[in-house]
């Protein structure tokens, strides 16, 4: 009888998590290795006082959305719960362009939209200037563009991130029930002890017949990895040494990583759901429901794009931000000394947020991503066709990771 094949899953994100499920489900021998001392990656809850109790925060990915089915199937595996925000994710007010609507917005990202489905290759910024777009309503869709996809308008392609990522639709937005984190948190514990915590990947080496984990505490020997880590460590440059084909090479290349960061502070008191943007600053505030009908006492901000962050200072803290919002939100009665500051570019398990794709990307760019490099396949968010960037593309992207492997040893076995 032949020894079963051993895997090993790199990262316990939701892509990790998602394939070593599929794959311990079909009856292989897996090991997770993660190099925090948690699950879920950049999907991170925590609580914090405000308002005379204690509330979840989401420092990480947080909005739950239509079309997101397969995360519902995971909480729905592991009886956890989704609350309506009472907010909705898409629709945001312009606060410091007092002269600008949403539906000024709407009308100018249609026209956007319809011009980017006219023509392929080209950037939002490219699609603006072509339908020239100028003035505050371009700014305010320029900053909900780069707000949502992490990147500039001139990096980011236009072609359906006009109609998805900076939609206008005011559809509903949802959170699990006590903190997003609960999922990986529950996905880990259905693989029975097989994550394994606090080691850090820094190279796979492969040859013809096994793969050598390189981790910062030894080596382990493998028959076949899922590589599942944020694509900054695992691009060309990145720190966790791969041999990628030039193929793979060039459709990273059109991959954009996206810089974001949150900031959190704590409210006196409850107050009404909101959703407004800062159109100079690059960042949004919310306030929203933590149970059904109850409003926690936070107010919740997201910045996006690398310059923005930068002039923010938050390499040297939260102040100036935390100032501009205390500026912005004066509707609001903000705690003193409540200040939660989550900077992802900052953090060196990360080193930035979700990702965009280039002008330039192609169909076949998608392809090449996912393609296996030898004994080693590929998960994560900037993988997914359709969900790129969000919960739900990092789960598709585990699932078909798993899918492939399976098929290549199901092959090997015949």
């Amino acid at each position: 009888m032949s020894t079963p094949p051993r895997i090993a899953v790199l990262g316990a994100g939701l892509a990790g998590l998602a394939a070593a499920t599929q794959l311990i489900r079909d009856g292989h021998d897996v090991t997770v290795f993660e190099a925090r001392d948690r699950v879920g990656g950049r999907l991170w809850s925590e609580t914090m006082e405000a308002g005379g109790g204690e509330h979840v925060i989401e420092r990480g990915a947080e909005f739950v959305l239509d079309g997101y089915s397969l995360f519902r199937e995971y909480c729905e595996r592991h009886g956890l719960e989704l609350v309506d925000t009472g907010m909705s994710y898409y629709i945001r007010t312009p606060v410091d362009r007092p002269g600008v609507t949403t539906d000024d917005m709407e009308s100018l990202g249609t026209a956007a939209a319809r011009r980017a489905e006219a023509s392929a290759g080209l950037s939002v910024a490219d699609v603006l200037d072509d339908i020239e777009a100028n003035g505050p309503v371009r700014e305010a869709l320029e900053a909900r563009v780069e707000m949502s996809t992490a990147v500039r308008t001139d990096q980011v392609v236009a072609r359906g991130t006009l109609d998805h990522v900076a939609s206008f639709d005011p559809g509903p937005s949802w959170r699990v029930s006590g903190g997003n984190q609960r999922l990986p948190c529950a996905m880990a514990e259905g693989l029975g002890g097989r994550v394994a915590l606090g080691r850090r990947v820094e190279a796979v080496v492969q040859s013809a017949h096994e793969v050598e984990v390189v981790l910062d505490d030894g080596r382990e020997v493998f028959d076949y990895v899922v590589a599942a880590l944020p694509f900054s460590l695992v691009a060309p440059g990145g720190d966790v040494a791969l041999d990628l084909s030039q193929e793979k090479r060039d459709a990273m290349a059109r991959v954009v990583q996206g810089h974001a960061a949150k900031l959190h502070l704590g409210l006196k008191r409850a107050p009404e759901t909101s959703a407004v943007m800062n159109v100079s600053d690059r960042f949004w505030t919310w306030t929203a429901y933590e149970t059904p009908g109850r409003v926690a006492p936070v107010i919740n901000s997201f910045g996006g794009e690398l310059d923005h962050l930068i002039a923010l200072g938050l390499e040297n803290g939260a102040q100036t931000w935390e100032d501009r919002v205390r500026t912005q939100r004066g509707d609001l009665e903000i705690m003193e000394r409540s200040a939660v500051l989550t900077a992802w570019s900052l953090d060196p398990m990360a080193q930035g947020a979700y990702t965009a794709h280039a002008p330039d990307f192609s169909d076949g760019d998608f392809v090449a991503l996912a393609a296996p490099e030898g004994r080693v396949h590929f998960a994560g968010e900037y993988i997914d066709p359709e969900y790129t960037g969000l919960m739900e593309g990092a789960l598709r992207s585990g699932e078909s990771a798993a899918q492939r492997l399976m098929k290549t040893l199901s092959g090997a076995e015949s």
